[in-house]
């Protein structure tokens, strides 16, 4: 008996899933007319977010190559201020590491990074050789690895280093080397910065330089100088809304350091575009919610316009819950179809952009930094299954209400 249920109402809901699609092709050209509204809407929210993360990606990326907004060096240390932006510079004066987490705490501080400088021997049989190795922690740093140009196609480990764009025009990637008596290996180089310190100096990880200070050199330690505990200097980026001004005077107060600022019309001019690029998006975000406004309301004109219908299944004994499927599923198939068209016309829209004004980029020798393919696919999924919710919050609340009325009532109304 429960079986025989079972079956009825799979074929009632197959019954109605089947007049969904029939009442899709009754009006053909008020449903293509629907399913191009809802294409156009998905296909420029679709290329619009693409594109936006594309910039996003590309203005963070040339923000991160102006360096820091201020350097914090020890209070006897030379600092010429254009070079300190991007990296520490030659200095055997050094600093407590614990005043990162102090500085940190400042308000107005968005990011710290402590960098560490030494003169290492680059040949065992020739210790005089030697050259600039500036220690960083990468999950902190924000001036030296947006630089990097070319690398190994993995992860940074123990023993690698990364050159500067002068020193490092003789070297290959994965060429051996002995830095410090110590295996070492070239994972990557930076692009050329014009900036003397950053492009004539080796850099690598804290845990390399640990490595490297272990190597012994007529025995002694290839790295002296190195501690653990301590930097040669803390780099600093600013919040949007905060001036120099307000964090140096913080920063002063610590004792045994001083603040070098760079150029303010740098800073400002990164807060200026991070503001105007959360604008941007926030009007785009106003755009996406207007369009599933329109297809809420375009869903909740073509049921009510059906109440004669709705009353006519339902004075046949048709249940609510099945004319109410029904319904949504018209809107899931319309939207559906709309959806897909729109990622197709956005997928056309974003090839233009790319033949046009990325190429004309290309031509300036500016970058501009695409999504990888997997995480366009899942923003093409994204905007599918938010086209289809739009949809469906426009046609469920209507065909509740429809549903809800007398069927005398929704055919006589329908028929005055």
């Amino acid at each position: 008996m429960i079986a025989k249920m079972t079956s009825a109402r799979r074929n009632t809901s197959g019954l109605f899933l089947k007049l969904a699609c029939q009442n899709i092709l009754r009006r053909p050209t008020r449903t293509l007319l629907l399913i191009l509204a809802v294409a156009l809407a998905t296909g420029a929210v679709f290329a619009a977010v693409i594109v936006g993360r594309g910039v996003e990606a590309s203005i963070d990326r040339s923000f991160a190559q102006m360096g820091a907004d201020l350097v914090v060096v020890p209070a006897d240390a030379l600092v010429n201020i254009t070079s300190a932006l991007l990296t520490v510079q030659p200095t055997e004066s050094t600093i407590d590491l614990a005043l990162l987490d102090r500085i940190a705490q400042i308000s107005g501080v968005e990011k710290v990074a402590a960098q560490s400088i030494y003169r290492i021997p680059m040949m065992v049989h020739m210790p005089e050789h030697r050259a600039n190795l500036v220690a960083f922690d990468p999950k902190s740093d924000f001036t030296v690895l947006p630089w990097l140009k070319e690398k190994l196609p993995r992860q940074m480990r123990q023993g690698d280093l990364i050159y500067g764009a002068r020193l490092g025009q003789g070297q290959a990637l994965g060429e051996e080397l002995e830095p410090c008596d110590q295996a070492a290996i070239v994972f990557g180089k930076l692009g050329r910065s014009g900036v003397g310190p950053l492009d004539d100096s080796i850099f690598a990880t804290n845990e390399t330089a640990q490595y490297l200070a272990q190597g012994k050199i007529r025995g002694l330690s290839a790295i002296p100088s190195f501690d653990p505990k301590r930097c040669s200097a803390i780099l600093v980026r600013l919040s949007v809304g905060t001036t120099p001004e307000q964090v140096k005077f913080a920063i002063s107060q610590l004792s045994g350091v001083k603040v070098i600022t760079g150029t303010t019309i740098v800073t400002s001019t990164r807060q200026t575009t991070s503001a105007l690029l959360a604008a941007m998006l926030g009007m785009a975000s106003l755009v996406l919610l207007g369009s599933a406004i329109v297809i809420a309301l375009l869903f909740s004109a073509i049921i009510s316009e059906r109440k004669r219908e709705v009353g006519l299944l339902s004075a046949i004994g048709s249940r609510r819950s099945n004319i109410v499927s029904m319904l949504l599923a018209e809107s899931c198939f319309t939207t559906g179809m709309g959806g897909l068209c729109g990622i197709a016309l956005g997928t056309a829209l974003l090839l233009v952009f790319q033949r046009s004004l990325v190429y004309y980029l290309e031509t300036l020798h500016i970058e501009f930094s695409w999504s990888s393919p997997v995480e366009i696919l899942i923003v093409a999924l994204l905007c599918m299954l938010l086209t289809i919710i739009c949809g469906l919050l426009g046609a469920i609340v209507p065909a509740l209400k429809v549903t809800a009325s007398e069927p005398y009532a929704l055919i006589q109304l329908e028929g005055g």
